[in-house]
């Protein structure tokens, strides 16, 4: 009963600190515990927290209720007796491996050991030789075999128990053995198998800083000591920043397995005998079964391990080959790194990794990489030196006091956090020292692979002999001269396709330009596919092309024509000055047309309709008259004219944010986008350097047909005016830059 309370005390207590604070706990994997389980769970222990919290959170998902085992420090005061409600035995318990065999045996309780036998502040848990080792009272030691061991004996006991209930004169037997463990007569002990399940706990951000914890304490005392300082800044950080905990679960180990070998032949043979002679010695007869089973557990711990932003940065840093690296560099090889691991599929990924590792490489803002670049700042680890980062090479890793290095050296302790995972860590060595131009080639590689099998896939699914045009109308396509000048990232217009854009690319390739014709997700295939896609669709479109063109240059020049002037603005606002220069010809910020405003409240209406089951009464198409048929969709789904009209009100929100040297072009009697919107995107714009040009044309596709070439020019003219006498040069400078990349 007390531990019941105890635990609800628990409950509250954390339900509480949840909605004080932001971390994020999540359980993964829970679904593998089974009722016929006796579980020892073997964790990571890196925080005090983990004591507490891996109880609750397993009970919370499954209604389990955990003991454990902690150090015999805690069993002082209230915190002790707390600690002794909650079913937690302390490590120095003369009773304590009884206690757990017989609650093993009984089922009655799953355990939590910390194989480790201490925190491991230092995350270092592997030899140069790559053997497990801990840093433990001033050395370097085996992990503890104690979990293997006490699960091994619990098995061990339950198999003679099973070997001694098939016997007809069995009740001796079975009451001694019952007897020899306080066992109850009704203990079902024999339906039971005993199991080790392997528990990660992987926290990110990993960060030593001043909390609400911290300062609690220095109210209460002045005098703090370096440790009290350290353990409070990294563990009250977990508790009171925005930090996720994932918490998983690995496969369940089944002892049983480590008994059936030869070598335990003659002990397994049914007897009580050797149950009560074990109990005297009980580590002897399975010590080589129990280091065994260590290492097993130990290496999928480890193997369980959360992967994020940080682990790939520090890595990187600390097998980086050059003294000097560029921000696109760095972004570049965390991007590879993270890829290539999805494509293994073999470890978790951090759902932030996940979601947003390619923003890494188009270059938006990405307050994870940002947030870590200002720790390796802060630590020395790197200093920057104009557009590039030096590795400080005089600063001495792993030199810190073991209970101060989570303060001093937080970098090192994330990297150490993943030296088990011997694949991954070899992967991102890998792409520490790959040379920058097989970097950027495979970088290249990925993004027109990825390009032209979405077309392909799109086109095979959405083709309509009606609405559909040829291949070659919608398919990307990429023009490099050898030596390109400059790159641009040129993008159609709505309902259009990149053949739109096409001969306007080829002008620009002619002048020693590397051009990439965007094809916005959704268009050159068929009208139905447009129906599926969000603007940020058309906007991660286009950073596919500019991943392909930062690969084989730094002068990047974002342009389009329509709706892709729009984005382009966009992609100015939010890559800055790793752009050069930005152009927009005919983009919308108002329609002539301008019903379409009333477009989002159609479409809800549409999906209030079909949802009443009244879907022939919908409205989704209006037809389109356009001026390039062989180009355009000739029906306009309303769906994707709601799209348009987000990225219009996205476009207008980021232009002040638009600072490169940017060119507006307007056709003055544009039957399509309102001649206004020229005017009205220059003037907010927040360039110091920027021109608008009005040309004399009365049709909206003035890149395509008689006088195109007059834009070009227009274009070309802008980009040789900018800064400088030509495109502005910012991403090289410093010692040997990774050009490129």
């Amino acid at each position: 009963m007390a531990s019941t309370v105890a635990l609800s005390m628990t409950k509250w207590s954390l339900d509480l600190a949840s909605q004080l604070i932001r971390a994020d706990v999540r359980l993964h994997n829970q679904e593998i515990i089974k009722d016929d389980m006796a579980i020892i769970f073997v964790v990571n222990h890196f925080t005090r927290l983990e004591t507490l919290l891996l109880p609750y959170i397993i009970h919370k998902h499954t209604g389990k209720e955990i003991w454990g085992l902690a150090a015999a420090e805690l069993f002082k005061g209230r915190l002790g007796k707390y600690l002794q409600s909650t079913g937690t035995v302390s490590t120095a318990d003369p009773d304590r491996d009884r206690i757990i065999v017989h609650a093993l045996l009984n089922g009655e309780h799953p355990w939590m050991i910390f194989p480790e036998g201490a925190m491991i502040k230092d995350k270092k848990v592997v030899d140069p030789s790559g053997q497990f080792s801990i840093f433990s009272g001033g050395k370097r030691r085996p992990p503890h075999t104690g979990a293997a061991v006490l699960a091994l004996r619990a098995e061990f006991y339950r198999q003679k128990l099973s070997c001694l209930a098939e016997r007809p004169d069995n009740e001796e037997s079975m009451s001694k053995a019952f007897a020899l463990f306080d066992l109850p007569p009704d203990a079902d002990v024999i339906n039971k198998r005993t199991v080790i399940i392997p528990v990660n706990i992987t926290y990110f951000p990993m960060r030593a800083r001043d909390n609400v914890v911290l300062r609690l304490a220095r109210l209460f005392a002045k005098d703090l000591n370096k440790r009290a300082l350290e353990e409070l800044s990294v563990e009250g950080t977990v508790l009171s920043e925005d930090t996720d905990i994932d918490i998983t679960l690995g496969e369940p180990i089944d002892v049983n397995k480590y008994l059936q070998a030869p070598e335990y032949a003659s002990v397994m043979a049914c007897g009580l005998n050797d149950m009560e002679s074990l109990e005297t010695d009980p580590g002897s007869v399975f010590n080589e079964a129990a280091r065994s089973l260590m290492l097993r557990y130990m290496e999928s711990i480890y193997q369980l391990t959360t992967i994020n932003y940080d682990h790939i940065f520090a890595t990187l840093i600390r097998y980086q080959k050059g003294a000097c690296s560029t921000e696109r560099a760095y972004r570049n090889r965390i991007f590879l790194c993270a890829h290539q691991l999805r494509k293994l599929g073999h470890h978790r990924l951090h759902g932030v990794l996940e979601r947003t590792y390619r923003d890494i490489v188009f270059e938006d803002p990405s307050p994870k990489f940002e947030d870590f670049t200002k720790l390796c700042l802060k630590e020395g680890l790197i200093i920057r030196e104009g557009n590039t980062y030096r590795k400080n090479m005089d600063v001495e890793r792993g030199a810190a006091d073991f209970h101060t290095i989570r303060f001093h050296e937080l970098t090192n302790v994330i990297a150490n956090e993943i030296e088990p995972l011997v694949t991954v860590t070899a992967l991102i060595k890998n792409a520490a020292v790959m040379p920058r131009n097989l970097l950027s080639r495979r970088i290249r590689e990925i993004f027109l692979e990825e390009d032209e099998r979405y077309f392909e896939e799109d086109y095979a699914q959405f083709f309509d002999p009606e609405g559909s045009h040829g291949p070659d109308v919608g398919r990307p396509f990429f023009l490099k001269p050898r030596n390109p000048k400059a790159g641009i990232i040129l993008a159609h217009g709505y309902l259009a396709a990149p053949m739109e854009v096409r001969a306007m690319a080829e002008y620009f390739y002619e002048r020693g330009y590397a051009v990439y014709g965007v094809r916005l997700r959704g268009h050159g295939t068929a009208p139905e596919d447009l129906v599926e896609r969000s603007w940020e669709d058309w906007y991660t479109s286009y950073n596919r092309g500019y991943a392909v063109i930062k690969s084989v240059t730094d002068n990047i020049i974002v342009g389009g024509f329509s709706t892709g002037g729009c984005l382009a603005l966009i992609a100015a606002a939010r890559k800055g000055l790793k752009v050069q220069a930005a152009f927009s010809i005919c983009a919308p910020l108002q329609v002539n047309n301008y019903s379409i405003r009333l477009v989002p409240s159609l479409v809800s209406l549409n999906s209030i309709l079909k949802r009443l089951g009244q879907g022939k009464e919908s409205w989704d198409y209006v037809v389109n008259e356009p001026e390039n048929s062989h180009i355009n969709y000739r029906k306009n789904p309303l769906r994707g004219v709601r799209e348009l009209v987000e990225v219009m009100n996205v476009t207008e929100s980021v232009l002040s944010e638009v600072t490169v040297p940017t060119l507006v072009v307007q056709a003055s009697s544009d039957p399509i986008v309102s001649p206004i919107s020229g005017q009205l995107i220059f003037d907010k714009l927040g360039s110091s350097f920027k021109e608008f040009v009005m040309v004399s044309r009365d049709r909206h596709g003035i890149i395509n047909g008689a006088g195109r070439e007059d834009v070009y020019s227009h274009v070309e003219h802008f980009l040789n005016r900018a800064p400088h006498h030509g495109i502005v040069q910012i991403a090289e400078s410093g010692p040997t830059p990774d050009k490129g990349e």
